[in-house]
């Protein structure tokens, strides 16, 4: 009998802490930091500590451009360096490269304090 200690709707998940710098008036004299807090859910593909770090690092490559960098003046945000569309836009980016390494990004969490976030989910 094998041993399959997997539970249905179970997921891995990822923290990471991203420096960053934005204006909420998109005016550069306003620019002011924050520390971003974005935990990433996945599932799918994932049963040995061997893939789960391999998806932890593409998922840190695709945010680690993002470091340090003044938001509004980046392409990808448009303008709008809102929690919500900054949000928007690491689900699209992250649920693009984990698919391809047959991962699913089930939930992404991002705040610019503990306790405010802004949640993406393709589950609750």
């Amino acid at each position: 009998m094998e041993n399959n200690n997997k539970r249905s709707g179970a997921v891995y998940c990822f923290h990471y802490l991203l420096p960053m710098t934005h204006s909420t008036d998109n005016i550069k004299e306003h620019i002011h930091s924050h520390t971003l807090e974005i935990t990433v859910y996945i599932s799918g593909g994932v049963t040995e500590n061997e893939e789960f770090s391999k998806s932890e690092r593409h998922a840190g490559d695709v945010l680690k451009q993002y470091e340090n960098r003044y938001f509004n003046e980046i392409a990808d945000f448009g303008g709008d360096a809102s929690v919500e569309n900054v949000g928007e836009v690491f689900f699209r980016k992250l649920t693009t490269v984990l698919n391809g390494s047959g991962i699913e990004l089930r939930r992404l969490e991002i705040g610019e304090n503990p306790l405010r976030q802004y949640v993406i989910s393709t589950y609750m």
